[in-house]
């Protein structure tokens, strides 16, 4: 019987790999090691050897802990979804967004700063949105409205160690999420109770993926090599796309249990390679 380790995550897999052992466990809680090529992992419920993982540590900033062992997934040739090396392409938010803008898709301008007091060395245009570093799940976002607001936030975050991006605040038409799986796409257009449609979502739907956005999508998963990817975009006043960020561990939430479904059989395909 094979097993399959699920790292991280709060979706119940168990039910997607009948016939199969599955193992769900936290890298917080769990010591990983290498020997001789061979991958082990211990945590309160015993060591087990994976055949296959899948990496759904999703919606936290990334530490050198978590790149550490995805390179041990790397080095001990064990599969993978999404792959070790997608998921390292996609590790930090700034070179994620440097493969998509290679891929000619259209991100969103956005300005960086890096060190003590840079905030105060260059002022955005207002609306803004300020993003910290690598986080997540709304996390470490800020919009600014104005001039006063920035200054305040200048002054306020010269402790932090981590870059800071700026980019345009966009007064959206939509917000659209499309979901790849392999072959497959999914799109969901989401709205949330304040300007973060991803946070506090008060509706959500799922639509047929605009012929654009799909095409868009497919060049990501290219770009990246991902079994699964999902990219968040805008929809202006005129018409216009945005491209915020992409995900390659997107939440399964809302969408149809054939996305789930979908990412189990990549596993699965993965394990019979």
């Amino acid at each position: 019987m094979n097993t399959i380790v699920v790292v991280n995550g709060a979706y119940d897999w168990a039910p997607m790999f009948p016939g199969h052992r599955v193992v769900q466990t936290y890298l917080d809680r769990s010591r990983w090691l290498l020997e001789r090529g061979r991958l082990w992992i211990v945590d309160r419920d015993g060591t087990h050897r994976p055949d296959a993982i899948l990496w759904r540590l999703g919606a936290v900033a990334p530490n050198p802990m978590h790149r550490a062992c995805l390179e041990m997934i790397r080095l001990s040739g064990v599969p993978c979804v999404n792959s070790a090396q997608a998921l390292l392409r996609g590790y930090d938010r700034l070179g994620m967004l440097w493969e998509l803008k290679e891929a000619g898709l259209p991100v969103i301008e956005f300005d960086c700063f890096l060190g003590d007091g840079a905030l105060g060395l260059m002022e955005p245009e207002f609306p803004a949105v300020l993003k910290f570093g690598n986080l997540h799940g709304g996390d470490g976002k800020a919009r600014v409205p104005d001039a006063s607001h920035w200054e305040a936030l200048a002054t306020i975050t010269f402790t932090r160690y981590d870059y800071a991006t700026t980019e345009p605040f966009i007064d959206y038409v939509r917000d659209i999420r499309c979901l790849a799986v392999g072959d497959k796409m999914w799109a969901m257009e989401r709205r949330g109770a304040g300007w973060r449609a991803n946070v506090d979502t008060i509706s959500f739907e799922v639509i047929e993926p605009p012929e654009q956005l799909a095409a868009w999508t497919r060049a990501a998963m290219e770009r990246f090599q991902a079994d699964v990817l999902g990219l968040d975009f805008l929809e202006t006043e005129e018409g216009d796309w945005m491209l915020l960020e992409s995900n390659d561990i997107p939440g399964v939430l809302g969408f149809p249990d054939a996305v789930p479904r979908a990412i189990a059989r990549r596993v699965l395909d993965a394990l019979s390679f």
